[in-house]
């Protein structure tokens, strides 16, 4: 079991302030959740975009409050560490030698006091203001001004990580999917269904290619059930198998959570089998669960939006929507 520090941003009254947990688990999506529950709320969204940041932390965005959690994993030597809650956020702290005190000055001899100067005359000038800016004055305290020091300015930009695009509400385009999806309904073979929730989720989202995953329950492996993209018939024929908890397709399957990583090559997850074999880059990637009553049926899942753009709060509701449509159309076919 590892050790994870996570930062949890305020959202009052709940959380009054920005805190750093420190706390052991499996992996980081555990680590959130214990935090989480330490601070009185049960589990976080099952929707989250998922940001791998260079230094190794995972930057995770609720897209309901637009909250951003940031999930570190600790080296080693810092499991000894007892549990701790910190505020306000700061980086983790290193451990600083004492300081020395500062040397005392020297006793001086006593020395004549010089005369006093004249005092100016009343009618020289003022200084001008570029000679001398004046400083604001204090506020009192318990102003505003404080409540900018409690909150530590390292933690302002982590609430922009999540790319929250507002130019296109997700309501809307899920009024039209809502719309579509009732064709569905119509169709009464499992593949061609299937095939309408990738197509449709992809129209929607635009991104380049997609893949519908069906889990084989008794061998817990995620088949390719529909593939599309520019290899889309070369994965076909390989029929290659993703064990349930490998790559970030398994992992959502095996947590019945839905993800967005925006850089793939930064996620240790990802599962590069299938690319290597495909010779396909997946540079970003967007996965949804199709799960019924809390059990999980299959994946749903997109690869690399159109025009280099990150998965935004949109395109994580639209692919949720269609992969819960997708559940209920192969609740029809069990048994």
């Amino acid at each position: 079991m590892a050790r994870f520090e996570v930062f949890v941003p305020a959202a009052p009254p709940q959380v009054p302030m920005d805190l750093t947990l420190r706390l052991d688990a499996d992996h980081w999506l555990g680590a959130l959740k214990a935090g989480l529950q330490r601070l009185g709320r049960v589990h976080p969204a099952s929707n989250v975009l998922c940001d791998i940041q260079a230094d190794g932390s995972i930057h995770v965005t609720d897209p309901d409050s637009g909250r951003v959690f940031r999930i570190l994993e600790l080296p080693a030597s810092a499991a000894a560490t007892p549990v701790a809650v910190v505020g306000p956020w700061a980086p983790t702290p290193v451990a600083a030698p004492p300081r020395a005190p500062p040397p005392q000055e020297p006793a001086r001899a006593p020395a004549t006091a010089p005369a006093p100067r004249p005092a100016p005359a009343p009618t020289m000038p003022p200084p001008s203001p570029a000679a001398a800016a004046p400083r604001p004055a204090p506020r009192p305290s318990g102003h505003a001004e404080h409540l900018v020091e409690t909150r530590t300015p390292v933690a302002t930009p982590l609430h922009t990580i999540g790319r929250m695009s507002r130019e296109v509400k997700a309501e809307d385009t899920l009024a039209e999917l809502f719309l579509e999806a009732s064709q569905l309904g119509m169709l009464r073979e499992r593949y061609a269904g299937l095939e309408f929730v990738l197509d449709a989720a992809m129209r929607a989202i635009g991104c380049e290619a997609g893949s519908v995953f069906t889990a084989d329950i008794g061998r817990m492996d995620l088949s390719f059930e529909v593939v599309r993209g520019p290899s889309a018939g070369k994965l076909i024929e390989l029929g290659l198998k993703v064990p349930m908890g490998v790559g970030i397709v398994g992992f959502c399957a095996q947590e019945n959570v839905c993800l967005a990583v925006s850089d793939v090559e930064k996620d240790p997850r990802f599962y590069r089998a299938v690319s290597e074999a495909t010779g396909y880059q997946t540079r970003s990637l967007l996965c949804a669960p199709m799960a019924r009553h809390g059990q999980v049926v299959g994946c749903l899942e997109v690869l690399n939006k159109k025009g280099g753009k990150p998965f935004d709060q949109k395109d994580l509701a639209v692919l949720s929507y269609m992969a819960a449509q997708g559940a209920v159309f192969l609740a029809r076919f069990e048994g």
